[in-house]
């Protein structure tokens, strides 16, 4: 960890004093040009300077030709006394991959590194983060792979105003495949090539689908929506009996481009066969079905896919995937129209391969919901804390585009995280989900283990009813105390229950009883 620190501490303290000598009136002095090459300027001249963050990072002297260097680690390993044939074959294959890997990814193509981000408001800051190559480089699949050109962001006319989480990203999938492939093939084991042939013949059979169509039919570009629609709201059954708790209608829906209907036309063939039923949409530019499923959920759920407008959707809805279309078409506004977004997306670029929108509203019922799923599953001692810690926690929005330019990547950022946690940012809306989540599922198990508990104890005293009975010839009426059990229960005391319920210990003939619900012999 000091090794990494101290270069970017060093990088730090030289860009503070080389203002400080750009700065000086009198010119008394200048900062000492380079002796190695470097992407200083190509790198800072993207950058927000006198801002909270302001980094520059040379690559070039450490990553030019790094294939070669770990290359030359063979013959180290070579030289290892007293080493089997096949454990020195199986390293040299070793080594093989990861300069192969290095080679074509374009790894040793990457110069510089730059991030900087600035207070346009105050608690809301303008980020940059730029990986930079020279013109001309950058061809390995590395760069490539989510995006070739930076496009029109057109996915976000497919978002509705109650979007509270979008991501889209392009993903060249025939390429991904086609380098997997590339490098098991120079990998030098014919195991990884063998089970890479498979794999195509495996798909088929256990979707009907053929590969090559399947690569051919996707066009590239990738999303995840998720929506709270606060005209409609659904109660969130709480842990512990509490009332449940209102939140906005939550959905979902992932959209993929694609250039035909192979996808689509397979499901819908697979939901004919399947006798559901299923609610057919067919007009010129839609065709979508929705299965009708009484699902146990708090909220109502249709799932849905559809083709339309050269995009595939599958939502939990077929309200999600009308109102998509409704905004692209213009008849309703979308998010592009709400102040949240125009205010987020102010020196954002227009266009780009990747964006991630949060909204507030996401991260405030996910607050809240903790707030509710900690009031009811931990006692109060814990709860005062636990609420100050929540309530101290911001409240995040976003709104980043990333891009792939002549000059390698540059990801550009607006919202309210402090620049100290924006690296962190793409991990606080997963770990909210997963903790918002995780609280109840907590509180569930920890109730479900007290009634398989209780459970244990009745069957203990139902036990040691019957071993009483058998030891005393007490008839099946009779009704034996407590004390009169312990000689047969092992510890020698009487089972609790776990959450404070009281037992009925019944007549011989009788099972036991707890006073919580639920907590009986089945």
């Amino acid at each position: 960890m000091k090794l990494i620190a101290l270069p970017l501490l060093a990088s730090l303290v030289l860009a503070s004093v080389s203002s400080t000598f750009a700065a000086d009136p009198a010119g008394a002095a200048t900062p000492p040009a380079s002796a190695e090459k470097n992407s200083f300027q190509e790198v800072t001249s993207q950058l927000d300077p006198g801002g909270n963050v302001y980094l520059y990072l040379g690559t070039e002297q450490c990553l030019e030709g790094l294939a070669g260097k770990i290359s030359e680690y063979r013959h180290l390993l070579d030289s290892i006394p007293d080493l089997p044939d096949e454990v020195r074959e199986n390293i040299d294959k070793g080594v093989n991959i990861v300069t192969n890997l290095i080679k074509s990814s374009g790894l040793e193509d990457i110069s510089g590194l730059g991030i900087s981000s600035i207070a346009r408001e105050k608690g809301f800051y303008h980020s940059k983060i730029v990986v930079h190559h020279y013109p001309g480089r950058g061809s390995g699949f590395g760069w490539n792979l989510c995006g070739q050109k930076a496009h029109p962001l057109d996915t976000l006319n497919l978002l509705s105003t109650n979007t509270a989480l979008a991501t889209f990203g392009d993903l060249d999938v025939p390429l991904l495949w086609s380098t997997i492939q590339k490098q098991a093939a120079q990998s030098g084991f014919p195991q990884a090539t063998d089970l890479l042939k498979e794999l195509p013949n495996h798909f088929e059979k256990a979707t009907g689908l053929n590969w090559e169509k399947v690569l051919a039919s996707l066009g590239g570009e990738y999303g995840l929506v998720f929506c709270l629609n606060e005209s409609r709201k659904v109660k969130i059954p709480l842990p512990g009996g509490d009332e449940p708790m209102e939140i906005p209608e939550p959905s979902l829906m992932i959209v993929a481009k694609t250039r035909d209907d192979t996808i689509f036309n397979r499901v819908d063939a697979a939901l004919t066969k399947s006798g559901q039923t299923v609610f057919r949409t067919d007009k010129p530019n839609l065709k979508m079905r929705t299965l009708s499923l009484p699902l146990p959920l708090p909220f109502p759920v249709a799932p849905s896919i559809a083709s339309a407008e050269g995009y595939l959707f599958i939502a939990t809805s077929d309200l999600l995937i009308q109102e998509a279309l409704a905004v692209k078409a213009g008849t309703v506004p979308g998010l592009k129209s709400t102040p949240e977004f125009q205010r987020l997306a102010k020196e954002s670029p227009a266009q780009g391969n990747q964006f991630t929108f949060v909204s507030q509203r996401l991260s405030r019922t996910i607050a809240d919901l903790q707030r509710r799923a900690v009031a009811s599953s931990v006692s109060a001692s814990q709860r005062q804390w636990l609420e100050t810690l929540l309530e101290k926690s911001n409240h995040a929005y976003l709104y980043s585009v990333s891009a792939n330019t002549d000059q390698g990547w540059v990801a550009v950022a607006n919202g309210n995280q402090h620049p100290g946690t924006l690296l962190a940012v793409s991990a606080v809306i997963p770990a909210s989900l997963v903790a918002a989540m995780a609280l109840p599922a907590v509180a569930k198990a920890k109730s479900a283990a007290q009634r398989n508990s209780c459970i244990a104890n009745l069957r203990k005293i139902d036990r040691a009813k019957k071993d009483w009975a058998l030891e005393n010839n007490k008839g099946d009426d009779a009704l034996p105390k407590k004390t009169d059990l312990l000689p047969f229960l092992q510890p020698k005391q009487f089972p609790v229950c776990p959450s404070g319920g009281d037992y009925t210990l019944n007549p011989v003939s009788e099972r036991p009883e707890c006073s919580v619900d639920g907590h009986a012999i089945p």
